[in-house]
């Protein structure tokens, strides 16, 4: 047998190199590969409230419109941005005074006659109680609003509308 020269091994091992790496794209390429099984486990986040606190900035009267200053708080791992005020989601209890804790029963959502406008499309980023916003014009009595609601400590609920931000 003859004596094995570093070319001879060279050659050898580069054979050797280009018929593993042959197969191995082969077995892939025709099928002799299995990946099944393969898993992830993963944990969707919880959907928090996205919350408004406005302050009309002046009294109201029918066919009047109001500036709200805002502080909105997303507590979602999440940015998002309000859009909308859901429809029909706005609720009116009329006080005599602020400190009252019983509504009168004269003054509520359909004889106040409010309605909301729409947030200036405000961001808010995940965690955060403390986006600051003004959003005009955002109050509005309508021209049907009872005599019942004059003089009265209004407290207005409401539900936003959004969506995720990248």
């Amino acid at each position: 047998m003859r004596k094995m020269t570093k070319r001879s091994v060279a050659t050898l091992a580069g054979v050797a190199l280009a018929v593993t790496g042959g197969t191995a794209a082969f077995a892939y390429a025709s099928g002799w590969f299995n990946g099944e099984g393969s898993t992830v486990a993963a944990q969707s986040s919880e959907i928090k409230p996205v919350q408004a606190i406005a302050t009309a900035a002046g009294n109201l009267w029918p066919k009047h419109s109001v500036d709200a200053s805002v502080t909105v708080g997303n507590y979602n791992e999440y940015k998002v941005i309000a859009k909308t005020v859901k429809a029909g989601s706005v609720k009116v209890k009329a006080y005599n005074t602020p400190t009252d804790t019983v509504p009168v029963n004269t003054c509520n959502e359909t004889n106040a006659d409010i309605s909301l406008g729409d947030p200036t499309d405000t961001t808010i980023n995940p965690t955060s109680w403390s986006t600051q916003a003004d959003w005009i014009g955002f109050v509005t009595m309508g021209e049907n609003a009872s005599p019942d609601c004059a003089n009265k400590v209004l407290k207005i609920t409401f539900t936003l509308d959004g969506e995720l931000l990248p």
